[in-house]
């Protein structure tokens, strides 16, 4: 089902969409990491992301974070999953 039709897509179906860039959720993986209180990011036109709450509703993403043992490229990458699998809130 297109994000056209789909009321609530996930960031991946945007990107597979060519509504978001996948540079885009690099950089934002990359600013939650300098900035770990970020909060609301518009991903695209008319689409906006609480990033915080992506994180924290992936287990995962939360534990691996959290974690001083895991390096800062498993977390950029784990941030990214969880921002992926997000779905945004259309503005």
């Amino acid at each position: 089902m297109s994000p056209s039709i789909q009321s609530s897509p996930t960031v991946l179906e945007l990107i597979e969409a060519g509504a978001v860039k996948p540079e885009a959720i690099t950089s934002l993986a990359e600013t939650y990491l300098a900035t770990p209180g970020l909060r609301v990011h518009t991903l695209a036109f008319g689409w906006m992301l609480d990033v915080a709450e992506a994180i924290a509703t992936h287990p995962l993403a939360r534990a691996i974070i959290g974690s001083s043992l895991v390096s800062p490229r498993a977390k950029r990458t784990m941030i990214a999953t969880a921002i992926m699998l997000a779905r945004p809130m259309r503005l």
